[in-house]
Order: C-alpha cells, then sequence, then structure tokens
C-alpha cells in the first residue's frame, strides 16, 4: 500500500479507527486510516469478520454515563498477519450536540459519543493511551469531526517514534509491573 507516494512501512500501530455511536445502526466504524479494508475508502463502516465486534469494544455499553474514559482491549489478528494479537486503546467521549460547528442530520440526540483507537502490534498500552487522550481531546475540540488531519498526523507520528530500537529492550514497558501487581492484588491501578 502507498500512502502520500511512499511505499507504507509497517509500524507499530496498524490503524487509527473512530467510532460512533449512531442513534438507529449503533456503534460503528466512522473513520479508520488505513482503511481496514485495503480496497475500501477511510469512512467505510465495513470490517474483517475477525474484528466485528471492534466497534462494541471501542464504545463499551455504558459510555454514556462517563464524561470520558479509556478502554482497553485485544483483538485477533487478520487472517494471513504476522502478528499474534492485535493490540487495542480507545479513549472515549461525548460532547454537546449544540457545541459542534458541523452537525449532520443523523445527530438527533443531545450528546454525540465517539471514541478514537489505536490498533498497535505491540501492547504499549501506557505510552499509546498519554498520546490518544492528548490527539482525542484537541479532536473534540475541533467541534468538526470532519477534521481528520490530527488522526492522519497521529499514525504517521506514532510510527515514525516506534521503530526500530524505540521498540527494543524493556524500556517501552517501564512501569507496567508495578501496575499489573497493583491491579493483581487490590483491582485499581495505583496502589491505596
Amino acid at each position: 500500500m502507498e500512502l502520500n507516494g511512499k511505499e507504507e512501512v509497517k509500524g507499530a500501530v496498524l490503524h487509527i479507527v473512530v467510532v460512533g455511536f449512531h442513534h438507529k445502526k449503533g456503534c460503528q466504524v466512522e473513520y479508520s486510516y488505513p482503511p481496514l479494508i485495503p480496497e475500501e475508502g477511510h469512512d467505510s463502516n465495513n470490517l474483517p469478520e475477525e474484528w466485528k465486534y471492534l466497534p462494541f469494544l471501542a464504545l463499551p455499553d455504558g459510555a454514556h454515563n462517563y464524561q470520558e474514559d479509556t478502554v482497553f482491549f485485544h483483538l485477533p489478528p487478520l487472517t494471513g498477519a504476522d502478528t499474534n494479537c492485535v493490540y487495542g486503546v480507545s479513549c472515549y467521549r461525548q460532547i454537546e450536540a449544540k457545541s459542534l460547528k458541523v452537525r449532520l442530520a443523523d445527530v438527533t440526540r443531545e450528546t454525540v459519543q465517539k471514541s478514537v483507537c489505536v490498533l498497535s502490534q505491540v501492547p504499549l498500552y501506557g505510552l499509546l493511551q498519554a498520546k490518544l487522550q492528548l490527539i482525542t481531546h484537541a479532536y473534540f475540540e475541533e467541534k468538526d469531526f470532519s477534521q481528520i488531519s490530527i488522526l492522519k498526523e497521529l499514525y504517521e507520528h506514532m510510527n515514525s517514534s516506534l521503530r526500530g530500537t524505540a521498540l527494543e529492550g524493556s524500556q517501552v514497558f517501564l512501569g507496567k509491573t508495578i501496575l499489573l501487581f497493583s491491579l493483581a492484588s487490590n483491582g485499581t491501578p495505583f496502589p491505596s
């Protein structure tokens, strides 16, 4: 696949995905970069069969009860992929529909719920979450969800900064053992 006239180099990040809640259709993919199905466009709602539950993992049931939050999930690899697991980080938020600069006709509720997801080959949860929270905040602050350049830039930046030696060794997993121990001992991500 080519991006901007250059051959795509596989990086840690596979896709950036936006999932929205549609009042009649439920959770659905609204945007993906690069497209989840290469032959289709960035705005295709179609999903690879192996990832049919992606919208529900990225924007979980009950998300409307929170102004914003983050979820972590796993997806099976696509057929023929050279990875054993796909790691997902999703930051979801909601915004009042009346505050949108561009309000589409199918926005019929008082709030709009969306999540911005990173699908990765590497379980860099903390690093991905930190970047994704900032980008999700900026994406919502635009108040125009057609402004997707920030999402493309996130994909390109993450893959350029997470190449080669940046992914080698234990540095990328620093702090994960204490987090795992804390979760195992008392069910919260931080010591009580």
